[in-house]
């Protein structure tokens, strides 16, 4: 079985982009026979529960009323198998696969949207920036009751991503409901090509840099540094830096480690452990950090997912940054993704990756240091509340869950502030401009 070079975290129930979704990740190419797993001996158990599949095959095949192709049974077989794990273990047919390694890349034909299913129905996570979704007025927490007149509830979210996914210039209409209509409303969009800029950036008075990271695609670092250069050379220098991660669902596991590296010097960023040996990696800092030790403040809430809790939780274990806002998705698995015959694709779940202190964020998300809400977080119709990991079916528990009541109660001040507008991003700003002064009352913030 030949390794491909990279990894990549896919956060796949959230996001359209196919991740973006993206977790922590590592991508495999099965040749040949397939799986060394595969030819493993079955026992009697499971030769007896093949033979029940195969008897079912064959009635379906010869007895029912309409002929069905042989690919279809197949591909509906492995979906339903697939559908009693995990969450984010998932099948993708050939086109989803190829659609999926595209995206990767930063560029997608559709609507750009992030979406995943909750107790039944597709959601919207965020709207891409600048996406005809975004254009439109769709927001995060919108429910999407219909696609172009079809009901999604209980829809598979691949099918889901195939309806709203077509030719640039098409139109594709929804029926959104959102807390505070009175009745569903029609949303009619045309597809464009979505090109993912990961990386936007403006510069605050006082030597403030802002940096917003919406996911982490193969040029993200690179888009980083630029944008920090253009902000250092035109501040002449950089007091503070806010780096904003919420509604990011993801991407290129290697990306958020560079990331990483431009502000931690050594140590791990973040390691995996699984059920077998191979599974177990540690990922350090790769020993260029390039970016003064100027204070950071990470904002994040409950769409700051996978990549984007690596990246904000080692910050915060190596005590590099403060974390502002409300807890993270709580994505803390790891996809294997096998290229299956026929060009189809499969992310199979097996590992849990751990922060540098040992910390894993699964179903429990990264605690901020300052919780601060914010009218921008997540806000479904009811019964749709919240979305977060804990929330979705045959999510696995905290691997050591024995240890969360003592996260729970931490270190963190908790300040509940609500404004009007942004306040997170008024905190955090707030916070770095005053850094020197709460630097000065001898304050630990970390």
């Amino acid at each position: 079985m030949a390794k491909i070079k990279y990894r990549i975290i896919f956060l796949f129930s959230i996001l359209f982009i196919l991740s973006v979704s993206v977790n922590c990740v590592k991508v495999y190419a099965a040749v040949k026979a397939g799986h060394k797993a595969a030819v493993k001996k079955f026992d009697s158990n499971t030769v007896k529960n093949l033979r029940l599949f195969s008897k079912v095959y064959a009635l379906i095949k010869n007895d029912y009323i309409k002929k069905e192709p042989s690919k279809k049974l197949m591909f509906g077989a492995i979906e339903g198998m697939i559908s009693t794990l995990d969450p984010h273990t998932y099948f993708l047919t050939p086109s989803e696969f190829r659609q999926m390694k595209s995206e990767t890349s930063g560029e997608f034909t559709g609507i750009g949207v992030k979406i995943s299913v909750r107790k039944g129905y597709v959601v919207i996570i965020s709207p891409i920036d600048g996406s005809p979704a975004a254009n439109a007025g769709i927001k995060a927490g919108d429910v999407i009751e219909k696609i172009n007149g079809i009901s999604t509830y209980h829809m598979n979210i691949m099918k889901a991503v195939k309806l709203l996914h077509g030719k640039v210039g098409t139109s594709v209409t929804l029926l959104i409901n959102r807390k505070g209509f009175k009745k569903p409303k029609i949303f009619v969009l045309t597809r464009e090509k979505i090109m993912l800029k990961s990386v936007t950036y403006m510069i605050l008075p006082n030597h403030v840099g802002y940096v917003r990271i919406s996911s982490f695609q193969e040029h993200t670092n690179s888009q980083l540094l630029k944008a920090l250069k253009i902000i250092s050379i035109k501040e002449h220098g950089i007091k503070g830096l806010i780096l904003d991660l919420r509604n990011n669902p993801g991407g290129l596991l290697n990306q958020a480690v560079k990331v990483c590296s431009d502000f931690i010097k050594s140590g791990v960023i973040v390691y995996t452990k699984g059920r077998i040996k191979s599974q177990d990696v540690k990922y350090y800092a790769l020993g260029n950090q390039i970016q003064p030790d100027y204070p950071i403040a990470v904002l994040v809430n409950a769409g700051t997912a996978s990549a984007a809790e690596i990246t904000s939780g080692s910050l915060q274990a190596h005590k590099r940054a403060i974390i502002v806002g409300t807890k993270t998705f709580g994505k803390g698995s790891v996809q294997t993704i096998f290229t299956l015959p026929d060009d189809a694709g499969m992310g199979l779940t097996t590992a849990f990756y751990f922060l540098p202190n040992g910390v894993s964020v699964q179903d429990t998300g990264v605690i901020p240091n300052f919780y601060v809400h914010s009218s921008k977080d997540f806000i479904f119709v009811k019964p749709l509340r919240k979305l977060r990991e804990v929330d979705l079916m045959h999510h696995f528990k905290n691997p050591e869950s024995k240890n969360i009541a003592n996260r729970e109660k931490d270190k963190y001040k908790t300040f509940n502030i609500y404004f009007k507008k942004d306040n997170q991003f008024r905190f955090a700003y707030e916070l770095l401009k005053s850094w020197n002064v709460i630097k000065n009352t001898g304050a630990k913030l970390n």
